[in-house]
């Protein structure tokens, strides 16, 4: 499947309020995953069972579509959300090419509605068969 993922030695502490939010209900959830990590020439915020790639957008540094127009400036990137949006999508499709299945999770959707969230995470991982709840002793997570 690709590319096998180049870890980097994080913490949860590297991690904002919204990554660990997904960093909790994936411990919940008892799946093996591993945080912060590179694969090609990106890093992901969560790789689960080795597979699945969680990608949590906040909603101002991703311009979320229901908060931002599509030319709406994002200083701090220096770029439209059009521009934003287009690179987002390219990094998508690229994990895909790889074999990987994606997610995107936005800052307010995890904020908000806890519920939807861990079922996406976990029609995510149920999607080709799998099953979450067990975890392999090979796992990587920090903890």
């Amino acid at each position: 499947m690709g590319r096998k993922p180049k870890l980097k030695k994080q913490s949860i502490s590297s991690l904002n309020n919204i990554e660990t939010k997904i960093y909790n209900m994936l411990k919940e959830m008892n799946v093996s995953f591993k945080i912060q990590t590179s694969i090609d020439k990106y890093n992901v915020d969560f790789l689960v069972e080795d597979k699945y790639i969680i990608e949590v957008y906040g909603d101002f540094w991703h311009c979320n579509p229901q908060k931002y127009s599509y030319d709406f400036f994002n200083r701090g990137k220096k770029k439209t959300a059009a521009q934003i949006w287009k690179r987002d999508e390219c990094r998508k499709t690229h994990f895909e090419s790889l074999g990987f299945k994606f997610l995107s999770l936005w800052e307010s959707e995890i904020n908000g509605n806890t519920k939807s969230v861990r079922n996406k995470i976990k029609k995510l991982i149920n999607k080709n068969g799998d099953s979450y709840g067990y975890r392999n002793n090979n796992e990587r997570h920090a903890a």
